[in-house]
């Protein structure tokens, strides 16, 4: 049986939609000038106008649910809930390391992610396996002689080899592990933000 995903990933500058038939790629819309909120809806539209796909014939809508930037998490994340609710369509929330992941053929590694000034979201791989909780640190966390994959749009003293977050990987994992994943209730997902959020206080 057919299924069809739309699938989302905003967690970085880069906004992504694309539009899969089983492991297909029907169409793919990429941006990286971090304009989320103007970019989503009319990639979404386009998709479905140029491809003349009823997007009442969705099977679910993949979204990378973070770790990431909040804005974009936040952004990303309520589009899906609200076309899903319209559609009455389920959601499948990936991890965005498990997406970066997807694509590694490796052994002893770490992924890192850009989280803010200094900091990033770092998880360590043994044997291609997570090794430990993701972290939030800075790279001085990591061993100089240690492999890094992983996406940022710092320049850094250290190499990595850069893999950019995409909503194909995104719908390749959801495909994969569809009826796991697969959230009905609609309500329950959250973004995985793993920092928790703290805000200034007021000073009066």
């Amino acid at each position: 049986m057919n299924k069809y995903i739309l699938s989302i990933e905003t967690t970085t500058n880069i906004c992504s939609v694309s539009l899969f038939n089983n492991d297909e790629i029907i169409s793919l819309k990429e941006d990286n000038n971090r304009k989320h909120s103007s970019l989503l809806g009319y990639f979404v539209n386009d998709i479905f106008q140029s491809t003349s796909f009823d997007v009442k014939d969705l099977d679910s809508i993949a979204i990378s649910n973070g770790p990431g930037s909040y804005t974009g998490l936040r952004i990303g994340l309520s589009f899906a809930k609200g076309m899903a609710y319209a559609l009455k369509k389920p959601i499948i929330p990936i991890n965005t390391i498990d997406s970066l992941n997807y694509i590694i053929d490796d052994l002893n590694y770490f992924i890192i992610l850009s989280a803010y000034k200094n900091f990033y979201y770092i998880q360590e791989y043994k044997h291609g396996i997570k090794s430990n909780d993701i972290k939030f640190d800075t790279l001085e966390s990591i061993k100089k002689e240690s492999k890094i994959y992983g996406y940022t749009e710092k320049k850094l003293d250290r190499e990595i080899i850069k893999i950019n977050p995409s909503s194909k990987n995104i719908a390749k994992i959801a495909l994969k592990y569809y009826d796991n994943y697969i959230c009905k209730d609609i309500k329950t997902i959250k973004p995985n933000y793993i920092k928790p959020i703290k805000f200034k206080e007021n000073i009066s």
